[in-house]
């Protein structure tokens, strides 16, 4: 019998109820499967599962899910001291979500590291340096490690800071991400007024209240999107999409509620001059008529 272990993560890690496609069955994202860096996160059946075994606890699926749906899974620990992620790194570097967060929650600017010996670390904080001038934030820099922080009696993946320091994680999401950077948007809605009917399912399953449809106008509020295409994934005509984008933060469109001329019933309609409610339309021979 196996009594004791060295793997500390819990079995049940997975998707939750708040996973897309667990909310939706039309639902393809595959945010937390394109981030793994070791394909431990797979779909099935349209269904979210995770490898724990092939698992590297890096975190990566964390701060990419745009719903936070990621649960039992530890948070990976750094190493920081002042403004600095500090010695020893991780193999695996850190996911530009993630330094966004270290840069948001704790004030990192700067990174102690040997480029030769972490130059996946080199290439995380270039990719990182793009996405904080694209968000106006200050750039990171990458120092060099004190001299006795390498023991040279060791191989160089063993290297050991001398100095103390802290260690920590940050909180992990889109959500939490979107606090932090309310004044930019990453994501834009683009509505076709052609297409849609304006029947609301979009703003009813949007987690974020980033689709409101109320009194006398259609809201999208693209600074709170965090682009996990829920809208996109139910609605049936194709007229919402859910593009990188950071040209603007709100769009307020005007709607008119009308008694329909077939069933006498009150619908939204992008005109006073609409007759009939979309269902009535879509009947050819009257059967809705009172």
């Amino acid at each position: 019998m196996r009594l004791f272990s060295l793997d500390t993560r819990s079995a049940l890690v997975g998707a939750g109820r708040s996973c897309v496609r667990n909310r939706v069955q039309q639902a393809n994202c595959q945010a937390c499967v394109l981030a793994c860096p070791v394909d431990a996160v797979t779909v099935i059946d349209g269904k979210v599962h995770f490898d724990t075994e092939a698992c590297i606890n890096c975190g990566a699926c964390q701060f990419t899910c745009p719903t936070g749906a990621v649960e039992e899974l530890t948070l990976p620990l750094r190493h920081y001291r002042d403004d600095a992620l500090v010695m020893p790194l991780s193999i695996t570097a850190p996911s530009v979500d993630e330094l966004l967060m270290w840069h948001a929650e704790y004030q990192i600017r700067a990174v102690e590291l040997d480029m030769t010996f972490n130059p996946a670390w080199v290439i995380a904080i270039a990719a990182l340096n793009i996405k904080l001038k694209q968000l106006k934030q200050p750039q990171w820099r990458i120092l060099p490690p004190p001299v006795a922080a390498i023991n040279k009696a060791r191989r160089h993946w063993l290297q050991i800071n001398n100095d103390k320091g802290n260690t920590g994680s940050v909180t992990p999401g889109w959500r939490i991400r979107r606090t932090h950077f309310a004044d930019v948007s990453e994501y834009h809605l683009v509505l076709n007024n052609a297409q849609c009917f304006l029947c609301g399912a979009c703003a009813r399953i949007c987690p974020e209240d980033a689709i409101q449809l109320a009194g006398e106008s259609m809201t999208l509020n693209h600074s709170r999107c965090t682009g996990c295409g829920n809208c996109e994934d139910v609605c049936f005509p194709h007229a919402i999409k859910v593009t990188q984008s950071d040209e603007c933060k709100m769009t307020t469109l005007a709607i008119h509620e009308v008694p329909c001329s077939t069933c006498h019933r009150l619908f939204f309609a992008w005109t006073e001059q609409s007759q009939e409610c979309p269902i009535c339309q879509r009947h050819r021979y009257g059967m809705r008529e009172a």
